[in-house]
């Protein structure tokens, strides 16, 4: 998308407040330099400015301790073990309430009952007609909204963002979304393309990540990305003074591209505008497959472990019964981004459009298979994974 003129993107969550307008590609500069200068300060004004703004959420107002992590005023997290605690008694609430009475519900009581339920159980609830998709929808845009309130941003702002840039928030930062206290997010990592992360990172500056440095090509982790990922084209790291992170990875191609050749599939996951999206449905139940054959690099046996500390499986093939080249969690099946086993969850303004439409948006084609498709039960010859992503493809050898 050509970024040659001004983007809009609202500052608070409100759709008639005032409105700021992003620098287009002449005022981005091509390589940024960290900064803290009081200039920069005086020029960009961060949500905090706004106090007039309380959020996409009425739950602020009425019931924040349901919404999960606990955090100081300076937006720091105040401890896991408390954080738990509440989570706990918030699902112990639910546990508490019948089934039919849930049904009997209207939408703001589900909404504060349902904060802090698993992806899972909402799932339960909504096969058995109980909730809708408005109503998990609801809920995950709420959980959404205050991760990124706690690192200085807002769902509404950003998800606009995305929409006009076609960007998509991808990376750990979606798993506590979909499975509440997994893990308390301190950075993010947004995917863009050539012709659009310049309004990215002019958006973020003026949200108060005024430090941003280009980490590849050059530099040593640079280079460590770049092996792992090798159809990026840039990365810059972004940072605030209170110092959370935010990382811009810019795609050969659409940004969709990346990710599937993320390192195993509880990775797999990316916020659009519209919603989120999880491409292996296995997610929510905390499984994944490796995508990784052999010769894992260290970086990645890291992550593997981290994912496993936090109580999700990584296997190097589907461990489960299941038929090869038919399940979708099977490393041998060839998988599509419009494929029944992706697993999407609108949010509550894009109900009216089909879930596939939406996801058109990221990509006309998107098919891939995993790299670790030999080691599976079916005998097979293909041992390469692979993605193709509109005009740009790549073969995994791993």
């Amino acid at each position: 998308m050509s970024t040659s003129a001004a983007i809009d993107v609202p500052d608070t969550d409100e759709e008639e407040a005032g409105r700021s307008s992003i620098p287009n590609d002449s005022e981005a500069v091509e390589r940024p330099a960290s900064s803290d200068d009081e200039d920069d300060d005086e020029n960009w004004t961060t949500d905090e400015d706004d106090e007039t703004d309380t959020g996409s959420s009425d739950l602020y107002s009425v019931a924040t301790e349901s919404l999960g992590y606990i955090t100081s005023e300076d937006g720091s997290v105040i401890g896991e073990v408390v954080n738990q605690a509440i989570i706990e008694a918030s699902l112990e609430g639910l546990r508490m309430v019948d089934d039919s009475d849930i049904g009997q519900m209207d939408r703001a009581r589900k909404r504060i009952l349902l904060q802090n339920t698993d992806i899972l159980d909402l799932r339960r609830l909504q096969r058995k007609k109980l909730i809708d998709e408005q109503d998990v929808g609801t809920v995950l845009r709420d959980r959404l909204d205050q991760d990124l309130r706690r690192i200085g941003l807002k769902a509404t702002s950003l998800l606009r963002l995305l929409e006009m840039t076609g960007a998509l928030l991808s990376g750990s930062f979606v798993l506590p979304v979909l499975i509440r206290g997994i893990l308390i997010p301190n950075d993010m990592d947004l995917f863009a393309c050539l012709g659009s992360y310049k309004a990215i990172l002019s958006y973020l500056k003026k949200k108060g990540y005024t430090s941003c440095t280009q980490i590849y090509p050059g530099g040593k982790r640079g280079r460590v990305y770049g092996k792992g990922l090798p159809d990026i084209s840039m990365i810059f790291e972004l940072r605030n003074k209170k110092t959370y992170k935010i990382n811009v990875i810019v795609s050969i191609g659409k940004p969709l591209l990346p990710i599937l050749q993320f390192h195993s599939t509880p990775v797999m996951n990316y916020i659009a505008h519209h919603g989120i999206v999880c491409l292996y449905d296995i997610t929510i139940f905390r499984l994944g497959v490796a995508n990784y054959m052999s010769d894992i690099p260290l970086r990645v046996e890291m992550c593997f472990d981290k994912y496993r500390n936090r109580g999700i499986e990584i296997w190097d093939k589907l461990d489960e019964e299941h038929i090869c080249r038919i399940d979708s969690g099977c490393p041998q099946t060839i998988r599509s981004l419009f494929d029944r086993d992706v697993l999407h969850v609108r949010f509550p303004d894009f109900m009216e459009t089909p879930a596939v439409e939406h996801r058109k948006k990221e990509a006309d084609v998107a098919i891939w298979r995993l790299a670790t498709a030999a080691a599976c039960n079916a005998a097979t010859i293909d041992d390469l994974g692979f993605v193709l992503c509109d005009d740009k493809h790549a073969v995994l050898k791993r």
